[in-house]
């Protein structure tokens, strides 16, 4: 496991999770991810059986992708960890999917840097070109500025991070 704050993270998920411990669980979610309910990690724990780390696919100070494997079944999934620093870092973002049988990941790198705004342009046309709702489109298109305007794709390179945050409200909210 990384020595960084999203290596700490991941591994803190993975003992309380795996753990199957109700109070490991929620001393978990109350000092690093409170996002998430006690009673659906337990309950999603109780189905997967936990999970066996299988690889790092890469690896950043606050942000780690992963790949899991269920302890109760083969099937395997690809995980996103998104932190903020701090002690003990919390999590900013999570997501596990499932992955079919044969799948290879890939990690798709975006570069949403102010000199290359090709991928916010291109998500910005799509959504007026192909959005069902044009007022909607605009909308959505502001609130996309917005947070180019504020900073907030600058240091992005995840495509899944890049998803999330296409899909938070205005620049901070």
């Amino acid at each position: 496991m990384p020595d960084t704050p999203a290596g700490h993270t991941l591994q803190a998920w993975l003992d309380a999770f795996n753990s199957g411990d109700r109070a490991k669980i929620e001393t978990y979610v109350k000092t690093v991810d409170h996002s998430q309910p006690v009673d659906g990690m337990v309950a999603f724990r109780n189905r997967t059986g936990g999970f066996e780390l299988l690889s790092i696919e890469s690896s950043e100070p606050l942000h780690i992708r992963f790949r899991v494997k269920e302890k109760g079944s083969d099937t395997t999934g690809l995980g996103n960890l998104l932190v903020k620093d701090g002690q003990p870092p919390t999590v900013e973002t999570f997501g596990l999917r499932a992955l079919p049988p044969g799948v290879v990941p890939v990690n798709v790198i975006v570069d949403c840097s102010p000199a290359e705004n090709r991928v916010i342009e291109g998500v910005n046309a799509d959504l007026n070109e192909f959005y069902i709702d044009a007022a909607l489109a605009k909308q959505m298109g502001d609130v996309e500025l917005a947070h180019e305007k504020s900073g907030d794709y600058d240091k992005m390179s995840d495509g899944d991070a890049f998803a999330g945050q296409l899909t938070k409200g205005p620049a901070g909210g």
